[in-house]
């Protein structure tokens, strides 16, 4: 973040579209660890996480279970404040670590990136391991998108995205 949220062109578009009643989810960064310090680092949310009205999501390692008592957020998941505003972000952490997903056996990070490999998920279907807060906001965007077809199914109408949000956090 070079400038404040009021004059980021990618928070004042998140800034628009939440106004508009969508929703926007986005990762608040991989750079919570400082390599030089050996050490957690602070201010690392990155744009548009810095956004107000933006469901900022870190991530959590779960530790592969399903008890959320062992749950630790990630060491290089960014953590606020935002640099230059102060905002305290993010706004949730989701598990995003060590998660499995589809993959292609001949697409760059799953050769770059052998140890990475997955089981597979049936014939000629490979698999891959991934972390970071882009992952955790796919699992925040999925869930946003239950609460809202769940909110339309029971009450006819879907919560204002700053509604979304309290919601979550």
């Amino acid at each position: 973040i070079y400038d404040n949220a009021g004059n980021d062109p990618l928070v004042k578009a998140v800034e628009t579209a939440v106004r508009s009643g969508i929703v926007v989810v986005v990762a608040a960064g991989n750079y919570g660890f400082n390599p030089i310090t050996n050490s957690t680092g602070f201010g690392g949310i990155s744009s548009p996480g810095n956004a107000p009205s933006a469901i900022t999501v870190g991530t959590t390692k779960t530790f592969d279970t399903t008890s959320r008592t062992d749950d630790l957020v990630a060491d290089y998941s960014s953590r606020g404040p935002t640099w230059k505003d102060g905002f305290a972000k993010p706004d949730i952490v989701a598990p995003g670590h060590r998660l499995l997903g589809p993959a292609v056996s001949s697409q760059t990070l799953y050769t770059v990136l052998p140890t990475m490999a997955g089981p597979a998920f049936a014939a000629n279907r490979a698999s891959i391991y991934l972390s970071g807060t882009s992952m955790s906001a796919a699992v925040v965007s999925g869930t946003v998108a239950l609460m809202l077809e769940q909110a339309k199914a029971t009450f006819g109408a879907r919560p204002t995205p700053n509604a979304l949000k309290a919601m979550l956090e």
